[in-house]
């Protein structure tokens, strides 16, 4: 998914794409909030304005998440579906939400790992509620059954108080 500003000249219209990508697992190795990417699939179209030197780029990227449990620490799929627009720009960009193009190539894998990374859940479990892990003197609570543990508990600092309501 390269193409050289050549190419994209060579086109009379715009540049459609429609491939599978493959994702070294090493790109995510310092986000502790997803273990790996797989059948990454990228499709969309770009537009070359040579007038501006600006390439346009509006493209679908499907695939498959792989995040760890947020309990027991187990791959979970999680599904990626998502769309983004890019413009990249042959010398330096204006702002932020430009891409600058280096050695008159158009790459545009960067722009699908930062889609990728914009998705990934915060948490995610595929435990059910009743399958929450327990062992000798510990349990894994919900957050309601946590809140509901606690409905029914006096605040130690106020105990003195109550004694004195009560009189």
């Amino acid at each position: 998914m390269k193409w050289t500003r050549a190419q994209l000249l060579q086109e009379e219209q715009s540049t459609a794409f429609d491939e599978n990508v493959e994702i070294e697992d090493d790109v995510f190795a310092k986000n502790t909030l997803i273990n790996a990417v797989k059948d990454v699939h990228v499709s969309g179209s770009g537009y070359l304005d040579d007038e501006n030197d600006r390439f346009y780029v509006k493209m679908h990227v499907t695939g498959m998440m792989y995040c760890p449990d947020a309990i027991t620490n187990e791959d979970v799929e999680v599904p990626l579906n998502t769309e983004s627009s890019e413009t990249y720009v042959f010398g330096e960009p204006e702002d932020d939400s430009e891409r600058a193009v280096t050695d008159e190539v158009i790459d545009l894998i960067p722009a699908v790992i930062d889609d990728i990374l914009l998705e990934v859940p915060l948490q995610v479990t595929d435990i059910a509620e009743d399958e929450y892990p327990e062992g000798n003197g510990w349990k894994v609570y919900s957050e309601a059954e946590y809140q509901e543990s606690r409905k029914d508990q006096d605040d130690p600092r106020l105990a003195k108080l109550k004694q004195f309501k009560n009189e």
